[in-house]
């Protein structure tokens, strides 16, 4: 038995029944009656802007909130929360940047028993209507300016209860400075286990945003799984570039640094405002996106920088190449980087440090994905055969939908920290849910990959986006790689389109740096000789303008929007 297993009754969030324990405030509780002048957050004072110029700044004044501070703002927001006429059960929007209002309103909203709707900020406002229309929020918390980009969403429009943050003219139900101005809300509410604490979306990068049904007991599986995976120190100051891995460190008790660029709009000071970020907070710790990792690792080797204080780094989301690793390594000496391979719904699903993807032991791989490691405590895993509809398990039989050992097929995965559901989506649950009679839920994950002889995952490529080209399917990852190691090429995509003759042609474009646009023929015949020589079939290669990237990581293409695109032009 896994120690997962065991944890029915010893831990938050697995008690029986409806109890207090199951919430997951009491993670945040917990650390504030045990260290409650631990800092939960350190931000950059707003109050004194820094001018940014070309070069690393190494000062920079910060505002903090103790762990005991902040659960008493979080208790009297709750009370404001009730006496704004919500209550257990009800669900609650929340469109804000990362900042300490998010993680305030966030646990104040659980603690009542409510459930949080969290809306990244990134977010594209057709999908702000379609998460709203999902969710069927009561309330929902955020600046005047979204709430004036919302007006034309009448899903949006027609919540009823509306609270600000922030400076504001117009009216609404009540603001953030009043409900902390309640008395405050002295007990945890009791909640089942399998209530759900959080709804986030996904990128919707392979159809339309699903909103994954979070509950109590799974943000504990999940948090109890990543503390196994990547544990912190009581010396760790932590920088997430996601809102939800800030989340684990405030049930780890960690210090956590709320980015200072902003998340969602990238900029080409981002590199130089985090690593900036980094040497002036002390970072020990950073969750960064590949996009993120890309650019820190060129501006620490082209600007001669390094972070000798920072011990670990994480980046996942989408594939990662071995020369932004290796000079990733020489920006931070003393540090382990650690790709992580998790999705919406499960995290973490795999991981694997730097140095073993950069000095593999000889006969491992085939050479055809990325290398993303070992497999997470907690989780059982199954291989099916490429299927692009949803599949109903009869009789518990796997023999026909799973493939042979060694061989590609898309990666299922069941455990605790495997999210069953999805929130007022019965669609959604059947495509992406293969259910056992007895109830037990396996998640398809949409990734295709296969093991090695070490037991090592190699990805590479998605369901969606694999290419069934005459007899032979094929997968982006290796082709998208290659072309991006060429200097010249910003981004690249490998993608499919429909042939009366082979099924499917075999595309590959790429976009080219600005400085490249007067060598492009040229550098079109280097990269069709490198996909000759690695035997890739190729049957058009061209470039093109603005490969379109998921905003949430702006690391992985978003294959639908292409195709699209490049159909509307035939």
């Amino acid at each position: 038995m896994s120690e997962f297993e065991q944890l029915n009754n010893k831990a938050y969030g697995f008690f029986d029944g409806k109890s207090e324990k199951n919430n997951v405030v009491n993670f945040i509780k917990h650390h504030a009656d045990q260290n409650p002048e631990g800092i939960a957050f350190c931000w950059v004072d707003q109050s004194k802007p820094i001018v940014w110029g070309n070069s690393v700044v190494t000062e920079m004044q910060q505002q903090k909130i103790t762990f005991g501070a902040f659960y008493d703002l979080i208790c009297h927001t709750a009370q404001g929360l009730r006496e704004a006429g919500l209550e257990h059960g009800n669900r609650v929007i929340i469109f804000l940047p990362m900042s300490l209002p998010l993680y305030q309103t966030m646990a104040a909203v659980q603690m009542i028993g409510a459930s949080a709707v969290f809306l990244d900020s990134w977010a594209r406002r057709d999908q702000l209507g379609v998460s709203a229309r999902i969710a069927g929020a009561k309330s929902m918390i955020s600046f005047e300016q979204a709430f004036a980009l919302c007006t034309g969403e009448p899903d949006l429009a027609a919540i009823p209860i509306k609270i600000v943050v922030g400076p504001h003219k117009g009216v609404y139900s009540t603001s953030l400075d009043k409900l902390v101005a309640a008395k405050p809300f002295t007990t945890v509410e009791a909640v089942e286990g399998n209530e759900t604490a959080l709804i986030t979306f996904t990128t919707g990068s392979s159809g339309s945003p699903k909103g994954a049904n979070r509950t109590h007991q799974f943000l504990a599986a999940q948090h109890y799984a990543l503390n196994k995976c990547i544990p912190y120190t009581d010396k760790d100051v932590d920088l997430p570039a996601f809102p939800i891995f800030s989340l684990n460190n405030l049930a780890a008790g960690v210090k956590t640094a709320i980015p200072v660029i902003d998340i969602g709009r990238p900029s080409e000071k981002d590199p130089m405002m985090l690593v900036s970020q980094m040497l002036s907070f002390g970072i020990t710790s950073a969750t960064l996106s590949p996009a993120m990792v890309v650019g820190v690792a060129k501006f620490c080797h082209e600007y001669k920088t390094t972070m000798p204080n920072v011990r670990r780094v994480i980046t996942g989301g989408a594939p990662i190449s071995n020369e932004t690793l290796a000079l990733m390594k020489k920006a931070v000496p003393k540090s382990e980087v650690w790709v992580l391979y998790g999705s919406t719904e499960v995290e973490p699903i795999a991981h694997i440090e730097a140095n073993d993807i950069l000095h593999p032991k000889q006969g491992l791989g085939n050479g055809e994905g990325v290398n993303v490691g070992h497999f997470a405590e907690g989780l059982e895993v199954k291989f099916i055969k490429i299927r692009k509809t949803s599949i109903r398990l009869e009789n518990n039989d796997w023999g026909q939908l799973e493939v042979s050992p060694g061989s590609v097929g898309e990666i299922v995965v069941s455990g605790l920290h495997v999210c069953k559901s999805y929130f007022n989506d019965p669609g959604a649950v059947a495509k992406t849910k293969i259910i056992e009679a007895n109830g037990k839920v396996w998640h398809r994950t949409g990734d295709l990959g296969n093991l090695d002889s070490q037991g090592n995952l190699w990805l590479v490529g998605r369901v969606h986006n694999a290419i069934a080209r005459k007899d032979e399917m094929l997968f982006p990852v290796k082709v998208e790689m290659l072309l991006k190691r060429h200097p010249d090429v910003k981004q690249a995509a490998f993608v499919g389109l429909p042939d009366p003759d082979l099924g499917e042609k075999a595309y590959a474009l790429v976009e080219l740096k600005d400085m490249a646009a007067d060598r492009s023929e040229a550098i079109l015949r280097e990269l069709e000789g490198q996909l000759r020589d690695a035997k890739i079939p190729c049957d058009f290669l061209g470039k093109i303008e603005n490969i379109p990237m998921d905003p949430r990581h702006h690391s992985k293409v978003e294959y639908g929007l292409l195709r699209d695109r490049l159909l509307a032009k035939k």
